[in-house]
């Protein structure tokens, strides 16, 4: 833009004006010994324009917000679907009793899948779900095996082949009652688990049912004939035979140690076996 220059001469001083009429505020007057003084006109300050990466850098929070809140809606959906399946099965486990009814849950419950999320629900800072929740699905990853029951001494090894009234029977978990310390990572957190059965659930099939702490004892050869078990036994007052086999359930009561991001906790969880055992009398002839 060109300088616009005036002069005039106001009580004998010889005054230039220099400056932008139009868009002048305020002007500058200087003087000089010589009584000539120039008045300069200031020109308006400039609007302080936002950056453009403002907006954006807005938009990006606003959308990372967005997309936090809508994985951890998907989480807590998951995790409550998941919650009343394993309620559900948590029933039919401590209901089922294959000899008299499979309390609506089928031959043989079946634990839920865990909770399954996209692979970019958990990516970006404040989108990682609970230490409980995660706790929760390694658990669910852990697939406790099912612990046959067992019964001893076994039919196989006298020449009736079955059980005997009356008989004192050892009941015990036949199978593996400990794993652990593993590690596993769900959505960025590391979980410990430890799992070791609490508890053994005989539904012994003819409608009494019995409960032991721990995972009971096993028999062995080592035994005195007629010995009741020190920890978990059972002895039939009738027999199953001739018409059929009891069907014996045995419930692995596992109780899971979990640790991550500085907390802890026990989950239990219930697996579920059978095996078929025929129960008979022995007639004593007496001469």
């Amino acid at each position: 833009m060109k300088l616009i220059a005036a002069f005039g001469f106001v009580a004998g001083l010889v005054i230039i004006f220099v400056g932008h009429p139009v868009s002048a505020d305020e002007p500058d007057v200087t003087c000089t010994r010589a009584r000539s003084c120039t008045v300069t006109a200031q020109k308006p300050a400039r609007a302080t324009r936002p950056s453009p990466n403002v907006g954006r850098q807005h938009d990006h929070q606003q959308g990372g917000n967005d997309r936090i809140r809508e994985a951890r809606k998907e989480v807590s959906a998951a995790m409550a679907t998941y919650d009343r399946q394993f309620a559900r099965y948590n029933r039919c486990v401590l209901t089922f009793n294959p000899s008299t009814s499979a309390a609506g849950c089928g031959n043989m419950p079946t634990a839920p899948n865990p909770p399954q999320f996209r692979t970019d629900t958990f990516s970006g800072p404040g989108s990682q779900i609970t230490a409980g929740q995660a706790a929760a699905i390694a658990v669910a990853r852990l697939q406790l095996p099912t612990i046959a029951p067992g019964i001893g001494p076994s039919p196989d090894l006298n020449p009736w082949n079955m059980a005997a009234v009356g008989y004192p029977l050892w009941l015990w978990a036949d199978g593996p009652t400990h794993v652990g310390p593993i590690s596993d990572a769900v959505a960025g957190l590391s979980v410990s688990l430890d799992a070791k059965v609490s508890s053994l659930t005989f539904r012994m099939g003819d409608g009494h049912t019995v409960t032991c702490a721990g995972s009971g004892r096993p028999w062995t050869t080592a035994v005195q004939p007629g010995a009741k078990s020190p920890s978990c036994g059972y002895s039939y007052a009738k027999p199953s035979l001739p018409k059929d086999n009891y069907t014996v359930a045995a419930i692995a009561n596992w109780a899971v140690t979990w640790t991550s991001n500085g907390q802890s906790g026990v989950i239990n969880v219930p697996a579920v076996d059978t095996t078929e055992l025929p129960v008979g009398e022995l007639q004593v002839l007496v001469r």
